[in-house]
């Protein structure tokens, strides 16, 4: 509720189901034209639930075609009926051990070196953490000016806008933290996350590109993950993006998926243009992907996973085809 309670909801409907006096599914949804599009994402759902849903769905809303999941984790999809499901994008884990020196070991020997060295020898240097009910925008500002400065030495621009920073800073203040780097007194790095339950989500990890030669950008991910430890989280969630700089760091790609449900193979044909932008945007993702970890393989993986990639292509060029005709689906 802290992360949906920053959007508008007022046009919100929820879809609960019960197993006795517990629910067991809930799902947020908008109508478009339509078109559903459920809210929640990054979650687990499995097929059976998703056509429960579906099902209801479509009875109680009788103009609606269609059903858009986005970026979730699905499993048993068999008994879904009138899919399509791509994956799109990742969320990078990190599963942590009950220790600090239990996730060290796990670390490569020129990573802990080097973290080790950092930290002994950057003269001056401290580490704090800032709950999140005493985050002020001052040091948020800072910290997103790092983002700012470090992308635009990429001649890259930020994502992170006004509006953005402001969502930030209300998702951290309820359920966030903030890790500081100090050297001598002056802010060098920072890092933001939030939790929930047993999970770390890391919302932005920003240092003073002047900086570099240090290693501070890498030095606050690792302390931060090092608290994450020590307060007991079972998972730290780097989100997506820039795998070759997170792998180091033990994170393992969960893929995350678009999953679109019709009511009628009709509906799907219809609705082609949807389907072939889902298709281009997982290509782009699994490109993307089959790329950075070209750079960490060796010729042969290299050969066999390009072959699968064209696999995929080729497979995926077919539903478009065959979505288009309106056939190949129950």
């Amino acid at each position: 509720m802290p992360q949906l309670g920053l959007t508008h909801l007022h046009d919100v409907s929820t879809y609960a189901e019960w197993s006795g006096p517990s629910i067991r599914e809930i799902f947020l949804y908008r109508r478009e034209r339509g078109r559903i599009t459920i809210i929640n994402q990054g979650m687990c759902i499995d097929g059976p639930a998703v056509q429960r849903f579906a099902d209801a769905i479509f009875a109680h809303e009788r103009g609606t075609y269609r059903l858009h999941f986005h970026s979730v984790q699905p499993t048993d999809l068999q008994p879904l009926r009138r899919k399509v499901c791509l994956p799109i994008s990742e969320d990078i884990v990190i599963t942590l051990p009950d220790t600090q020196t239990s996730y060290l070991a796990t670390l490569g020997k020129s990573l802990r070196q080097s973290l080790r060295s950092r930290l002994s020898r950057t003269k001056g240097l401290t580490h704090q953490i800032v709950p999140g009910s005493a985050l002020d925008v001052e040091l948020l500002e800072q910290i997103v000016g790092f983002n700012h400065a470090r992308m635009a030495s990429k001649q890259k621009h930020s994502a992170i806008d006004q509006a953005e920073s402001t969502r930030l800073l209300r998702l951290a203040r309820t359920r966030g933290m903030v890790g500081t780097i100090y050297i001598e007194g002056r802010l060098c790095a920072g890092s933001l996350v939030c939790r929930f339950g047993d999970d770390v989500f890391s919302l932005l990890n920003a240092h003073d590109p002047a900086m570099n030669h240090l290693g501070i950008g890498k030095l606050s991910r690792y302390l931060m993950i090092l608290e994450a430890i020590r307060t007991g989280a079972q998972r730290f969630h780097l989100l997506g993006g820039y795998y070759s700089s997170k792998r180091p760091f033990g994170g393992q790609r969960v893929p995350l998926y678009g999953l679109m449900v019709y009511r009628s193979r009709l509906g799907m044909m219809l609705d082609s243009i949807s389907l072939i932008r889902l298709l281009i945007r997982s290509l782009n993702y699994q490109i993307r992907t089959l790329l950075d970890d070209l750079k960490h393989q060796q010729p042969l993986q290299r050969q066999k996973r390009a072959l699968a990639l064209l696999i995929r292509v080729r497979q995926g060029l077919s539903a478009r085809n065959r979505a288009r005709r309106g056939i190949g689906t129950r």
